[in-house]
């Protein structure tokens, strides 16, 4: 049982999800390569799938931030291209999603985090930052406010973390059962259970465009919930 356990939580001696962490960092070169290899005034292709990201998550990130978004930019598009990435590789016959495990999606979590106080601080200053945490409150409320505040912040990569692995874990558990019983039934043998190997191999189509948008939708929601929590930190609290 040992030996079973490690075979699936390891592969040529690195953990699954960091490497299918690296696969979808190569996959996002590779793709990112092939688009700007060839860049044409009319995009086509995989130049024009990327030139829509680009202008999505920008655009989004113009509405939320304000004028200094394009100063993350890179943040924002990088975070949205992984997730979106690492949720759709799960959809790939032999491949899980990265952000499926816990550690995944805390390690994202917490760049957002460390993300929002390193540019709250950088704009405001450290007391300047901190002191929005009591911000309009009468003087004898500032230490519970902040108090609040503060386990307010701890609870965001919290939140981030876990709503991004459940919703991902939700879909590889469906498709693994899915799998699952049509082994079953095709080797149990008999008419009965040859007809119902049918149905989830009818049923496997539907998971997978119900991961497409699970996974988009979730790569949309981390990246937009990043914005607000930076734009929060960086804007004025006076």
């Amino acid at each position: 049982m040992p030996e079973i356990g490690e075979a699936v939580k390891y592969h040529l001696g690195v953990p699954v999800p960091l490497l299918m962490s690296w696969v979808t960092v190569v996959v996002l070169f590779a793709l990112s390569f092939f688009a700007t290899r060839r860049m044409q005034l009319i995009p086509r292709g995989l130049q024009a799938a990327f030139e829509l990201a680009l202008g999505f998550v920008f655009g989004q990130a113009d509405d939320i931030v304000g004028e200094q978004a394009p100063k993350f930019y890179p943040l924002f598009l990088g975070l949205f291209l992984f997730i979106l990435t690492g949720n759709l590789l799960g959809l790939v016959p032999g491949f899980m999603s990265p952000t499926a495990n816990l550690n995944t999606t805390v390690a994202l979590a917490l760049i957002v985090f460390f993300s929002i106080h390193f540019f709250g601080i950088k704009q405001h200053g450290l007391f300047g930052y901190f002191a929005k945490f009591s911000a309009g409150v009468p003087w004898w409320l500032k230490p519970l406010m902040t108090l609040i505040e503060l386990i307010s912040e701890i609870a965001r990569p919290l939140s981030l973390s876990f709503r991004l692995f459940g919703n991902l874990m939700a879909k590889e558990i469906l498709l693994g059962i899915l799998a699952f019983l049509a082994i079953t039934f095709f080797q149990a043998g008999g008419v009965i259970n040859t007809t119902l190997t049918i149905v989830p191999i009818l049923l496997r189509p539907l998971i997978i465009l119900l991961g497409l948008l699970v996974g988009f939708l979730q790569a949309y929601i981390f990246t937009v919930l990043a914005m607000f929590y930076i734009g929060g930190a960086i804007k004025s609290h006076s």
